[in-house]
């Protein structure tokens, strides 16, 4: 009898608390920020000064976007940390969703002024962090993967359209 009960008040979605919420939230912007800096910082303090030379001037236009993976990276390394200090419900998916979905945005976004850059950068996060880690506090595995990929898709029709 115990067991019909403990089946009957199962909620469709994990918990979260509103103090989570904020956390990732907070964590979004960050991570957009950490981004948009450790992208500018590596570009032209550690990559241009690697790869842009007289001979090498093909692989001096791609320090932007190394810069940007290398960075992207690290900020996902960064997130799966917070994550899963904070408790949140398969973190691992919700920074992976965000990296994919998000990969490249710089490049969208690099002819804007900077401020806009990373604001820009700041608000994607945000709610890539925030709409992923609301996904996955579903209970159905298999419904979480689709939905997903859905949105991954999603958003990367939306940034290269």
């Amino acid at each position: 009898m115990s067991e019909t009960n403990q089946t009957e008040t199962q909620t469709v979605y994990i918990p979260m608390s509103r103090k989570q919420l904020i956390q990732v939230a907070a964590f979004g912007v960050a991570a957009g920020l950490i981004v948009w800096g450790l992208t500018y910082v590596l570009e032209t303090y550690v990559l241009k000064s690697l790869l842009c030379s007289a001979k090498q001037v093909s692989t001096c236009a791609v320090a932007a976007q190394y810069g940007e993976v290398i960075a992207t990276l690290i900020a996902g390394a960064i997130g799966l940390f917070i994550l899963v200090k904070i408790q949140v419900f398969r973190p691992l998916l919700v920074v992976i969703a965000t990296v994919v979905s998000l990969w490249g945005l710089i490049g969208v976004v690099s002819e804007q002024p900077w401020y806009i850059v990373g604001l820009s950068l700041a608000g994607m996060y945000l709610v890539g962090y925030l709409v992923f880690t609301w996904v996955t506090r579903l209970r159905l595995f298999w419904l979480v993967v689709i939905l997903l990929l859905v949105l991954i898709v999603a958003m990367r029709l939306i940034l290269t359209a």
